[in-house]
């Protein structure tokens, strides 16, 4: 049964191919988001790869049987020499027994074929150069070998290394990383809770799934438990930052065995008995001459030695605290002359002795630094303390914020105004009062603990109320609204602001922050006692679907941030609100119409980006009226309003973001938009022409342009920063990307027919590296995706530090 036996064999051999260019596929996907082949898989294939060419070879030898004789000659001749041709007698049963083997490797149900690794035992942290570490280092470390001590505390003051020794200690671990399994790290805080703990454990263990933020904190606790016991326990934990005792049986730690380790950090000694730690280990501050070889190895200022011994006394007043020494020694670099370093020496010497090496103390130190700041930028300082903890403040949006509240005058322009702002930024960096990281920038816990206490009593006309991540579900109690300038009720729980007895007639308050709560109902009568409030932020209260008529009695309103709520209409009393010149509705996917903006004249910042709002001919007249109108983001989903928007060279040229839907768009055409910074296209077809690829002028296709020429120094798209492409069926390649030099996040989805990201063909002659500042990539349902840019493609390994990648079968290019 020679003949029939070979058609069956070439037949399930096919078959056989198939079924392994299928699992290949879904291997190569699944191995690009980070997952490793099963090994039941790994060996199939193996075995697939074999069968394949013994089977290539014995089906040449069957197909010679009825070639011509001069092809069976010629055959036969190949596959001699290469020791593969088999007698007449024995062929049938080879071709049989090969179909006997095929068919045993076929009809595999992988229902997985890649598993996630287990998490790295040790995520090396960067740490900053050290001074007076060692032995304390050193000393940490032979505790954490001994067996019996299972749990360590680390207390010591706010900024005296607590968080830098326990980063060394995590970066010793890689020394013995075959005694564990994970070492986890946590940041922790004055108001953390048990679940955010568990959230943070979970990311490290790979377990936070899509159902994981519907899960209780039992359950939580049960997941993490299952995951931590596999490991028999060999896990560290280090928490930093513990304000108060928590329950690791709570959070899901099996505090059984003898291998796993838990270290945490305090301000407070007290919270190392509470925890029941083994053994506790005071970070101490630096001795004199390790501090003044801190102080001395940084400060760069002509004349040191002049005035050396000024300067010993000066970092004898930081009592050895390293943070103390790095914020004075900015605040110091700039002074040059005896009188300016005697000056400083004076003020520190006033502050009262008693409370020398007290935290208060620290601060009276710290606020040297403060002091020395101009009255606009102390104020711009102060207001970062609003903020959570460790929050990380978008710069543009903070000059904004400051804009709203007056602290910058806008009378010569937002632009700049915006410039001071960054300036105002750059300073309080260089005093080492803020921290800055990629275009962001945050407090240190001490500082920001110091901000707080400057403005926690009623000075300088200011009194702030800073409850962050509280857990509040109402409004603090507050004995006198009276004397409460600014309050910041950021990220808690609270749904509703009733009619409150308590209420004054009138209050003081000037900024209010609401953001991120489950705000439901605002009473009309809480706006009535508000009247003086500049600053309303009530973004991300996802259940507000409209705001009292009350509104209108916030008459000195400037800016009112309502983005990502879920109103439906604007309410009536905004129009009344002469002052407002912010106004954010950005995602708010319930709103229909924006009409109301046409009374505020005074407008200068509208967004509705990702807004059910769309523009439409009657709102882009408004908005053309609207003479002080600087910045804008808005949504379009009309062909011909974009065409006509487009040819508006004002609003055109001052909008930063736009959101387009079920459009028809020339790349080219957004080009235009010189001042673009977010980009994003639903359902789009974009379209594009050969002569935007040969370096032709502007004006050759969009008439609402210059004349100038396109090149690397003078692109497009040179601001924007953020692109969302989802659904555009008909897209190909986004080549035109390689104009966005500054780009930093691009989320590509569900686009069926994009088989590159960059085209090098087309590339050719733009003179740049395309995604040199991207820090995000995000790609999901393209399942024709080969490649992201030719063969090779080089990221910016300092910057890009998300990648998430889905359902691209063919992708097997890795990122990184």
């Amino acid at each position: 049964m020679l003949k029939e036996n070979l058609v069956l064999l070439k037949s399930a051999f096919d078959e056989l191919k198939a079924e392994k260019e299928d699992v290949v596929n879904r291997v190569n996907a699944g191995e690009l988001k980070g997952g490793q082949r099963l090994a039941i898989v790994a060996t199939w294939l193996s075995q697939v790869e074999i069968i394949e060419e013994n089977t290539k070879q014995l089906m040449d030898v069957a197909s010679a049987r009825d070639a011509s004789s001069q092809n069976a000659s010629a055959v036969r001749r190949r596959l001699s020499t290469s020791g593969c041709w088999f007698s007449t007698c024995n062929l049938g049963e080879k071709v049989f027994k090969k179909l006997t083997e095929v068919k045993s490797l076929s009809g595999k149900d992988f229902q997985e074929v890649t598993e996630q690794p287990p998490p790295p035992v040790v995520e090396v942290r960067l740490c900053q150069q050290t001074v007076g570490l060692d032995t304390t280092l050193e000393k940490t470390w032979e505790s954490l070998r001994k067996d019996e001590n299972r749990m360590l505390g680390i207390f010591g003051m706010g900024g005296v290394g607590k968080t830098t020794l326990l980063t060394l200690i995590n970066n010793k671990f890689v020394e013995v990383s075959d005694d564990y399994d994970v070492v986890i790290w946590v940041e922790s805080s004055k108001d953390a809770d048990v679940g955010k703990i568990q959230d943070a454990i979970g990311e490290r263990l790979h377990i936070c799934d899509n159902n994981w933020s519907t899960y209780s904190r039992g359950k939580k606790a049960s997941e993490i438990s299952r995951v931590l016991r596999d490991m028999k326990p060999r896990f560290v934990l280090l928490l930093d930052d513990l304000w108060e005792d928590v329950s690791l049986t709570a959070i899901g730690i099996p505090v059984l065995g003898k291998k796993y380790k838990v270290v945490f950090t305090t301000r407070s000694k007290d919270v190392c008995s509470v925890m029941r730690a083994n053994e506790d280990i005071e970070v101490q501050c630096l001795s004199e001459n390790d501090a003044w070889d801190l102080f001395d190895m940084k400060v760069h200022c002509d004349g040191l030695n002049e005035i050396s011994d000024i300067a010993k006394k000066i970092v004898a007043k930081c009592c050895g605290l390293p943070l103390a020494l790095e914020v004075i020694r900015k605040t110091m670099a700039s002074k040059s002359t005896v009188i300016q370093w005697r000056r400083a020496l004076d003020t520190l010497e006033s502050y009262r002795s008693e409370m020398k090496g007290t935290e208060k103390g620290i601060f009276q130190v710290l606020k040297l630094s403060y002091d020395y700041l101009k009255t606009k930028n102390a104020k711009c300082f102060l207001y970062c303390a609003l903020f959570p903890k460790a929050y990380y403040i978008k710069q543009d949006e903070l000059v904004e914020y400051w804009i709203g509240e007056g602290f910058i005058d806008e009378k010569d322009g937002r632009e700049r105004a915006k410039d001071r702002g960054y300036e105002i930024i750059d300073n309080l960096v260089g005093a080492g009062l803020l921290l800055e990281s990629n275009k962001k920038v945050y407090m240190h816990d001490m500082i920001r603990d110091m901000a707080l206490w400057i403005v926690s009593e009623f000075r300088d006309g200011e009194r702030y109320v800073v409850k962050t991540d509280a857990g509040l579900s109402q409004l603090p109690d507050v004995t006198d609204w009276t004397t409460v300038t600014k309050m910041s009720l950021f990220n808690n729980e609270i749904k509703n602001i009733p009619d409150d007895p308590e209420f004054p007639d009138q209050t003081n308050l000037v900024t209010l922050f609401l953001q991120n709560n489950r705000l439901v109902d605002i009473v009309g009568k809480f706006f009535l006692v508000m009247s003086t409030l500049v600053v309303l932020d009530l973004s991300w209260n996802f259940q507000i679907t409209e705001l009292p008529k009350g509104i209108s009695a916030l008459v000195s309103l400037r800016l009112l941030n309502l983005s990502g709520t879920s109103i439906k209409h604007l309410p009536e009393g905004l129009g009344v609100l002469s002052k407002l010149i912010h106004l954010n509705l950005e995602s708010t996917s319930n709103l229909r119409s924006v009409g109301l903006i046409s009374e505020l004249q005074k407008l200068q910042v509208l967004r509705f980006y990702g807004s059910a709002a769309a523009l439409d001919c009657c709102l882009l007249k408004i908005l053309e009226q609207l003479k002080g109108l600087q910045l804008l983001t808005v949504t379009v989903n009309n062909d011909s309003v974009l065409e006509e928007f487009l040819g508006s060279t004002r609003l055109a040229g001052m909008t930063q973001g736009i959101y387009l839907e079920g459009l028809k768009v020339s790349f080219a055409a957004i080009g235009t938009l010189s001042s673009l910074h977010k980009l994003e296209m639903v359902n789009c077809d974009i379209t594009e022409s050969g002569t935007e690829w040969e370096g032709k002028r502007r004006d050759q296709y969009s008439p609402s342009t210059s004349s100038s020429e396109i090149t690397p120094s003078n692109p497009w798209f040179k601001d924007l920063s953020a692109v969302v492409i989802n659904s555009c069926i008909h897209l190909k390649d986004l080549t035109w990307l390689m104009y966005a030099a500054n780009l930093e996040s691009l989320s590509v989805e569900s686009s069926p027919k994009m088989t590159e990201l960059i085209n090098k063909e087309k590339a050719q002659g733009v003179g740049v590296d395309p995604f040199q500042e991207l820090q995000v990539l995000r790609l999901h349902y393209l399942k024709e995706l080969g490649s992201i840019y030719g063969s090779q493609v080089s990221f910016p390994k300092l910057k890009l530090n998300k990648v998430d990648i889905e359902n691209c079968p063919n992708l097997h290019q890795r990122p990184l």
